[in-house]
């Protein structure tokens, strides 16, 4: 990845980390309409992760259902870590947060989102 598309990766990630879903999914998708090859699935997975969460904050608990369904379904070929990204970790909040959407869909109503449980994705270099 070239430095400039780095800093692009870079800037989404941040956006994530701020809970900043929106536009972390704007800056990520622009970089995955320019990928090609296995870092294009990579990046829409982290996508989906990002569209679950702002549906998830904005409570659509449907919405939220699908794109973690999706998330975790692009992310799963691609181990424990990626690109810099820990994946471990982050797979298995997204996991957590994928039953937490199906019980508010199945319950009716959805507690209160504790945002200090939504995930970091973390780097490692």
């Amino acid at each position: 990845m070239n430095e400039e598309r780095r800093q692009k990766f870079l800037k989404g990630i941040d956006e994530f980390n701020k809970l900043d879903f929106f536009d972390c999914h704007d800056t990520l998708e622009e970089l995955w309409d320019e990928t090609t090859g296995k870092d294009r699935n990579f990046l829409q997975g982290l996508i989906h992760v990002a569209v679950g969460f702002y549906h998830l904050t904005n409570e659509n608990p449907k919405g939220s259902l699908s794109q973690f369904e999706k998330a975790l379904a692009k992310l799963s070929p691609y181990g424990n870590f990626y690109l810099g990204v820990e994946l471990a970790e982050l797979k298995e909040k997204v996991a957590f947060w994928l039953k937490f959407s199906k019980n508010w869909l199945e319950k009716g109503s959805g507690e209160k989102i504790n945002l200090t449980l939504i995930p970091k994705i973390i780097l490692i270099d």
